[in-house]
């Protein structure tokens, strides 16, 4: 048995819903728990509590109750920088409340393409795992934000697991903000992550593979190809993918963020992306989400101008044809009747 946790609001509750089913089909025996951030996301689950048998709900009032010093923080942070907080705070309450083997942390737009078996037996030697940017080659000066990305962490529950997460919460709750404090060393919540390998010797996997923590800031050093059903990266499987920056704009248009980390688009790549999105799209009336409207993320600017900054776009047609467009190089005049018709939020 595996054992995940992960937590989101609304707004990224169709992610949520992805990532569960992605659990599905690619691990035959897991428990998924979910810290629920607001009262949308607790009632969707409890009112179809047997649609999702493998989800275990904790409440955000449950987690706060049990760390006094969590909640006595809250007033200095920015909702986002709370949410960060939680990052150390919910795996060691799990560990701690139901006495579990281990816990993998995930961020709820990441998606398993792979059985993940492979990254859970690393626990027979290891009793940290966890996840490094991979930096492509031209992003290397984002490495001052943290040599690892906080989106998928295995602790084991033992002497090692647990000391790491105590001390970990206790620099998150101490100082936890969505800014690089240069002198001091501290971004959010992953900059601390940096020394692990250092503080804990012989205890802490680094995932260095080419099949998993897939995502825009490392996709350049990667070869994504497509044979049959299953997606590949330099040959080998992939394991899953972090879907980091993926917005959606509009019932119509969606980005994948590749703008803003220089990805290099190409067929499978797309193919790739598309996936996760007819996934998503699937989930979205389910979790009535149209429109991101995440507190980190801030659209400026019409929906038109919006898309002009990206380099290459999603467009749904209908519920049927959903396309990868590269807008920089679509024709001006399907471009003019694309941005008439469908260039307006809605």
């Amino acid at each position: 048995m595996h054992y995940y946790a992960t937590y989101f609001d609304r707004n990224y509750l169709s992610r949520g819903l992805v990532l569960y089913e992605s659990l599905v089909k690619n691990d035959e025996s897991f428990e998924l728990f979910i810290l629920c951030l607001d009262t949308t996301t607790k009632t969707f689950f409890q009112q179809r509590a047997k649609d999702y048998p493998q989800v275990k709900l904790i409440l955000i009032e449950e987690l706060e109750a049990n760390d006094i010093e969590l909640l006595s923080c809250k007033g200095t942070r920015t909702q986002i920088e709370y949410y960060f907080t939680l990052s150390p705070c919910l795996p060691l309450f799990i560990l701690e409340k139901f006495d579990l083997p281990h816990i993998c942390t995930l961020d709820a737009d990441i998606l398993f393409l792979d059985d993940p078996k492979d990254l859970f037996d690393y626990l027979t030697d290891y009793s940290i795992i966890i996840t490094p940017h991979k930096f492509s080659p031209e992003l290397k000066v984002l490495e001052k934000y943290g040599l690892y990305n906080v989106s998928f962490q295995i602790f084991k529950n033992d002497d090692e697991g647990i000391a790491c997460l105590s001390k970990w919460r206790e620099q998150c709750i101490d100082w936890c903000h969505d800014f690089l404090d240069e002198l001091k060393g501290y971004f959010a919540d992953q900059k601390y992550l940096d020394d692990w390998t250092i503080r804990y010797p012989g205890k802490v996997k680094v995932l260095d593979d080419t099949a998993s923590g897939l995502a825009p800031w490392n996709l350049n050093n990667y070869i994504i190809e497509k044979k049959k059903d299953k997606f590949l990266s330099n040959g080998t499987p992939i394991i899953f993918c972090h879907f980091h920056h993926y917005r959606f704009f509009s019932k119509n248009w969606a980005s994948n963020g590749f703008h803003t980390y220089s990805v290099r688009s190409y067929k499978a790549l797309s193919q790739l992306y598309l996936r996760y999105w007819r996934w998503i799209d699937k989930k979205k009336d389910l979790a009535n989400v149209d429109t991101d409207d995440t507190i980190r993320q801030h659209f400026s600017g019409d929906l038109v101008s919006i898309l002009n900054r990206e380099i290459s776009v999603f467009f749904k047609f209908n519920r049927y044809l959903l396309w990868s467009l590269d807008l920089q190089k679509l024709h001006p005049f399907i471009k003019r009747v694309l941005f008439k018709f469908y260039g307006k939020a809605n």
